[in-house]
């Protein structure tokens, strides 16, 4: 097994890690199996075995197969591998975890102010954990419950018409909505 140093392993992070990234968030449809630091440990994890794989199969160390085609290509298809399989497995629970509560309609609940909420116990309101949030994160739920507008019709919130509103990019607010989410995921 070859171990990986420091330095090695910051060539991989500069070379790789945008893609490491990029995969990280294209992994959805479970919070609970596919969240972003899961899915990163995973990846990571991943970019380590495929070095270790590479220096067994071609007999070289990591200086001698480092920047070539050859291992280029072999990390490149095991991290979209992972990211397959880790796909795969969500489609396969699917029917489990179909009928599971979606962070973003819980909440439509709760900000939606036209819904009548009597008699269903939330459990837990914003106020109870705003103190979690960030300042940034306070604006996007402001803004959110003071124009409900901002909410689409199936509940997740409008990430343009948000962004325009705050005078912030698409990706902030993106970043922004999916810490929430990951707060309140796990306060429920």
């Amino acid at each position: 097994m070859t171990t990986i140093t420091s330095d090695q392993w910051d060539l991989i992070e500069q070379k790789y890690g945008r893609l490491i990234s990029k995969i990280c968030h294209n992994i959805t449809g479970d919070i609970a199996i596919a969240n972003y630091d899961d899915n990163l440990q995973d990846l990571r994890l991943a970019a380590m075995e495929a070095v270790n794989g590479f220096a067994r199969k071609e007999g070289l160390e990591f200086d001698e197969f480092w920047d070539t085609e050859g291992f280029n290509k072999y990390i490149k298809t095991c991290l979209w591998n992972l990211k397959n399989k880790k796909g795969a497995n969500i489609t396969k629970k699917y029917p489990v975890t179909k009928n599971t509560v979606d962070i973003n309609k819980f909440a439509e609940i709760l900000i939606d102010e036209r819904q009548d909420t009597s008699g269903i116990d939330l459990g837990i309101s914003i106020d109870q954990i705003a103190y979690k949030f960030t300042d940034r994160q306070r604006t996007v739920v402001d803004a959110i419950t003071k124009d409900p507008t901002l909410l689409k019709p199936n509940g997740k919130v409008n990430i343009k018409k948000l962004s325009e509103q705050l005078n912030l990019t698409w990706l902030e607010i993106r970043k922004e909505i999916v810490s929430l989410s990951e707060i309140l995921q796990n306060k429920l």
